[in-house]
């Protein structure tokens, strides 16, 4: 991947266009930012699941769709991916 990822934050008024705030280029608040997006993602799932085990099953499909998406920009959320399987299943 050649381009640039930086985190951005945006001012979304009623009606009106979205105005950038800020830019960050902090790797480390980047990949916050992806692992709270999916871990946000998973929540809403698991949500859902409880209402609807089809529409759980495809907003989990969109989590993991989301995780892979975004470890293409932040290849670190591998790594930490990685390591919280580690050990997974073994007591």
């Amino acid at each position: 991947m050649t381009g640039h990822v930086s985190l951005l934050l945006v001012y979304e008024p009623t009606g009106g266009r979205p105005l950038t705030i800020a830019r960050v280029e902090d790797r480390r608040m980047l990949l916050d930012a992806a692992q709270r997006a999916i871990i946000a993602a998973e929540q809403r799932a698991e949500e859902l699941a409880a209402a609807d085990c089809v529409l759980g099953e495809v907003e989990r499909a969109e989590a993991v769709r989301l995780r892979k998406v975004l470890s293409l920009f932040v290849p670190e959320l591998k790594s930490n991916e990685a390591a919280c399987l580690v050990g997974v299943g073994v007591q």
